[in-house]
């Protein structure tokens, strides 16, 4: 197990900085990426940049089409689906792309890398990883999910607690959240595990690297899985908000 370097390290709610400079990171390349694009805009003359963008949208237009019950609410959940489609698009890729990390031996104790972390984590610390290895983040942003779709529940409340007399769904209220969120960490956390594996296949005869031809098709495998996972994250969010819209539901 890697030593990742954490603020409040001895506290209930330790922080882990490598996950936070993550997700930084992938905020700032939807931000500049969305902010080039739009530059960019032209009706007359489209440029290539504008016409991925424009089918980004109209894609997670008809994913939310499918999933919730209005136009009004696809209308409304377009743009936080956008969002986190094109974030966890990026977050997932990060760590397919490279993942860095530094050898130390010398304890930083205020940062949680203590004496016995390093020994256990073989001096590993990783600087650059996908934010959505850590079950933290995603679980917090189907947390985050949850919450929108009782916020949406709860505009109608009296049909929100005629929902919970089949017991049934008290235990989804449960489940629903924990696999959403363990899915997508699951995934992506046991797909860098696994390069990290492979590239500690030792070299044949200090020339011939024997586990590159395994190491560049797991490579296309994960950029596969860390699409996928970003859409099915996605669509769940919707899925769910769209079942809590109980008002929604009557007048379509």
């Amino acid at each position: 197990m890697s030593a990742f370097p954490m603020l409040f390290p001895n506290s209930a709610f330790p922080i882990n900085l490598t996950t936070i400079a993550m997700m930084i990171l992938a905020g700032l390349v939807v931000i500049i990426f969305l902010r080039v694009a739009a530059r960019r805009l032209s009706v007359r003359e489209p440029g290539k940049m504008q016409n991925l963008v424009e089918w980004m949208i109209e894609f997670t237009a008809n994913m939310a089409k499918d999933t919730m019950p209005s136009a009004r609410l696809v209308q409304w959940i377009l743009p936080l689906a956008f969002t986190m489609l094109l974030f966890l698009f990026v977050s997932n890729w990060l760590g397919v792309i490279a993942t860095i990390s530094i050898n130390t031996n010398h304890p930083i104790p205020w940062l949680g890398l203590t004496a016995q972390k390093l020994a256990q984590a073989h001096g590993e610390v990783p600087l650059y990883d996908s934010p959505t290895a850590n079950m933290s983040m995603t679980l917090g942003m189907a947390f985050m999910v949850w919450v929108i779709s009782h916020f949406q529940g709860l505009k109608t409340p009296g049909k929100w607690l005629r929902h919970y007399k089949n017991p049934m769904f008290i235990i989804e209220e449960i489940t629903n959240p924990l696999t959403h969120g363990m899915r997508l960490y699951g995934n992506i956390f046991a797909g860098e595990a696994l390069i990290g594996v492979i590239l500690s296949i030792p070299i044949l005869y200090h020339v011939i690297p024997v586990g590159m031809p395994l190491l560049l098709v797991w490579l296309f495998y994960s950029a596969f899985v860390s699409s996928i996972q970003a859409y099915v994250f996605t669509i769940l969010m919707t899925l769910y908000i769209g079942h809590k819209s109980y008002s929604e539901h009557t007048d379509h």
